[in-house]
């Protein structure tokens, strides 16, 4: 049943009564209040690829019903006939960004587990993130023996959106160290342990990192990142950092740039 809150919100932004839509709301994967995920399935779908989103805030806030997380995303994604999951985790102080990733691996084999019962495909699941969650998304999706500890499958392809940390050690040398030091400290190692980076391998998944031109450095860490392993893709987006997630799936070039490289991988 809908909540109060969500229904004012799906009705204020124009999603109740969509006839392309389902909405199956508030599974829980874990017992916290923030192991929680929102599913908008294309009507009647079947074997539909998977997005698995994880929303930003820093490591510490956030909410999966931001709706610059899901509104634009749910429209357009399951238009184009995916099955779109907008996921929580514990953060910070109750969990770390590595204890985070554990939520998501929780949360991945939730979806995995159900994914059909949507209409979804569990073998074609993409990580999605923005921020910290696509710091966090990234770092599960590139580690394989971590998904094969858990029982996970490789994720189809990652989309990280617009995050400083994808090699935490290369930012704390750069401008991001002003809120990165506030998460990770000084401890070199931890910052080895969060960093997709150290993990990256030619067995990884496609992966698409896009990055604002707003600012100085994000586009410049991307393409030096997708430089250095083949199977990543750099994508410039001309939004700041709040746009690359709110403005993706909304009718611009950016969002055809996404869809382009899905279809590459065989994807609606």
């Amino acid at each position: 049943m809908l909540k109060p809150i969500l229904i004012l919100t799906l009705a204020v932004l124009g999603l109740v009564g969509l006839a392309y839509l389902t909405l199956f709301e508030d599974y829980a994967y874990g017992p916290h209040r923030n192991q929680r995920m929102d599913v908008y399935a294309p009507k009647g779908a079947e074997n539909a690829p998977v997005i698995l989103m994880l929303h930003g805030g820093g490591w510490s806030g956030g909410s999966r019903r931001w709706p610059n997380v899901w509104f634009n995303k749910s429209r357009h994604f399951t238009n184009k006939g995916y099955v779109f999951v907008s996921t929580g985790t514990r953060l910070l102080p109750e969990a770390d960004p590595l204890e985070q990733v554990d939520d998501l691996a929780a949360a991945f084999a939730y979806v995995v587990e159900n994914a059909k019962s949507w209409g979804g495909d569990p073998d074609r699941i993409i990580l999605m993130g923005h921020s910290s969650g696509a710091h966090v998304a990234s770092l599960l999706g590139v580690q394989q023996d971590l998904l094969r500890a858990k029982g996970l499958p490789k994720p189809l392809a990652i989309v990280s959106l617009d995050t400083a940390a994808l090699d935490v050690t290369q930012g704390m040398a750069g401008p991001p160290r002003r809120w990165l030091a506030a998460i990770f400290g000084e401890d070199r190692a931890l910052w080895q342990r969060a960093s997709p980076a150290h993990f990256m391998d030619p067995e990884d998944p496609p992966m698409l990192v896009a990055c604002s031109t707003k600012y100085s450095f994000p586009c410049a860490y991307a393409v030096e990142f997708a430089s250095a392993h083949a199977q990543v893709e750099a994508l410039s987006v001309p939004y700041a950092h709040r746009g690359v997630n709110a403005r993706l799936g909304a009718k611009n070039d950016y969002t055809q740039a996404v869809d382009q490289w899905l279809a590459r991988l065989g994807l609606p």
